[in-house]
């Protein structure tokens, strides 16, 4: 039986890990099985299932952990995202900073265990994880990506569309990939098939964060 991994992402959900791993496998060698991965990374199936009281505390805790990583939507309020995720580290690393490091989190406490945490889209901007991918349309896509947001935008205010305000990035990804060859992949898939391109610049501050936590 193999050993449990002492690398570990956690995040929101399953969408977030298939991403992530889609990612980083266009930048560092990966593995094509979950059990090769350099790093385990375990979704909650939520949000609030990660910040229940309790969880992330314990996750700290493991005997077997040597680097743990967080990567959470900051959503409508990036403060109030942030000061929940410290709050439930601080037993654990009392000396966490009170501010998130545009560059994300990377702490280590006075027994050796290195903390990250990585707010999307990019630590300073309210958004998610749509917001993040946003950021990844391909050299040319531009004007397809800003007709996408405008006929969002004009499906909402004008011919009745139901979804919230708070989703409307979500909208805005789904939207454009509608319209590529094929329609409608998956968001893992498009950043697989770089119809989001894994390796645009945009997307290097959090690969560089990634990289520099897990030392890889």
């Amino acid at each position: 039986m193999s050993l449990p991994n002492p690398k570990r992402l956690l995040v929101e959900g399953r969408g977030d890990l298939r991403v992530i791993a889609e990612l980083m496998d266009a930048h560092i060698p990966w593995g094509n099985d979950a059990s090769e991965w350099p790093v385990n990374i375990k979704d909650y199936d939520g949000i609030p299932n990660l910040l229940r009281p309790g969880v992330i505390q314990a996750e700290l805790k493991a005997s077997d952990l040597q680097v743990v990583g967080m990567v959470v939507d900051a959503n409508d309020d990036i403060m109030a995202r942030w000061m929940a995720i410290r709050d439930r580290c601080m037993q654990s690393f009392p000396d966490i900073p009170a501010e998130l490091p545009e560059e994300g989190l990377i702490h280590t406490n006075k027994d050796g265990l290195r903390l990250g945490v990585w707010l999307m889209p990019d630590n300073r901007t309210s958004g998610m994880l749509e917001t993040f991918l946003g950021y990844l349309v391909p050299e040319g896509g531009d004007a397809l990506w800003a007709f996408a947001k405008h006929a969002c935008e004009q499906a909402r205010e004008q011919h009745g569309a139901t979804f919230r305000q708070s989703h409307t990035d979500k909208a805005f990804v789904h939207a454009w990939l509608a319209w590529q060859d094929p329609p409608g992949s998956q968001l893992h898939q498009a950043v697989f098939k770089h119809i989001l391109d894994p390796t645009s610049d945009k997307a290097q501050p959090f690969v560089d964060w990634f990289r520099q936590l897990f030392e890889l």
